[in-house]
């Protein structure tokens, strides 16, 4: 699935979509024939190299499904790596100021919305024989998603919001645990404020609000409450999951 048609389906109603830790595209293609908008391939907390990586990304567009690429870190040269393959979008973990989130923009977009690393030999030129204006104007529409992580992305989030060239601001629960020294303690009152003071304001902004949970009896409640990129879990867990269900003594496994 295209950029353009995810963001014109985020602009209409909620989106789903899972993070992806498994090096089997088999499990990425599955995703988009199951249904969900988007998988999340995960560069960051996940063993993908950039050579699977493209292997994942054209598993999500035979599956039909838009591939966001989650780079290990800001940097252009992870950015750049991440959308020559072919991908949907990039998530940008780590945006804890405006500073960060320009850096992120930059990186993203060719001139003049940006400073990208210009190579037309890669996968999302078609190796070359896309038209060139065809290829920099598309690829300035691929999604940016911006995940703003711990109490200072809090404080400098109006400054965040108001750097033009991003499409979602991205809430990680695990992280605002962390920064309130509750690491993991999604459900705590100091977490749950945050997460809420923070879609807040990003429905005044007019920006789509993204948000990570792994309670599946959570997301209908999430739709309700203005959220449009939802990720959902991750590949490895939910296999796992489900297996567990069918093994009577899975807690002697742990």
């Amino acid at each position: 699935m295209s950029a353009e048609i995810l963001r014109d389906r985020l602009a209409q109603r909620a989106c789903r979509g899972i993070f992806s830790k498994t090096t089997d595209p088999a499990f990425v293609e599955a995703v988009g024939t199951a249904g969900m908008d988007f998988v999340i391939l995960d560069r960051e907390h996940g063993p993908i190299t950039l050579e699977t990586l493209h292997n994942h990304v054209r598993a999500a567009q035979a599956g039909g499904c838009s591939a966001i690429v989650r780079v290990p870190e800001l940097s252009a040269h992870a950015i750049g790596a991440a959308l020559d393959s072919g991908a949907a979008g990039v998530q940008v973990p780590g945006v804890t100021s405006a500073t960060a989130a320009q850096r992120a923009v930059d990186a993203a977009r060719f001139h003049p919305h940006g400073s990208r690393g210009v190579c037309r030999f890669v996968r999302a030129a078609s190796y070359g024989h896309q038209d060139k204006a065809t290829y920099f104007q598309t690829e300035n529409q691929k999604l940016l998603i911006l995940q703003v992580e711990g109490r200072e992305g809090v404080e400098d989030l109006d400054a965040i919001l108001a750097v033009p060239g991003f499409d979602v601001l991205f809430i990680g629960p695990y992280d605002l645990s962390q920064s309130v020294g509750k690491p993991g303690e999604i459900d705590a009152p100091e977490v749950q404020s945050l997460i809420q003071k923070i879609a807040e304001r990003v429905h005044d902004s007019g920006r789509t609000l993204g948000v990570f949970t792994d309670q599946s009896d959570q997301i209908a409640e999430l739709e309700h409450l203005g959220f449009r990129y939802i990720a959902y879990s991750v590949d490895v867990h939910i296999y796992s999951s489900a297996l567990r269900d069918l093994t009577p003594d899975a807690r002697n496994h742990q």
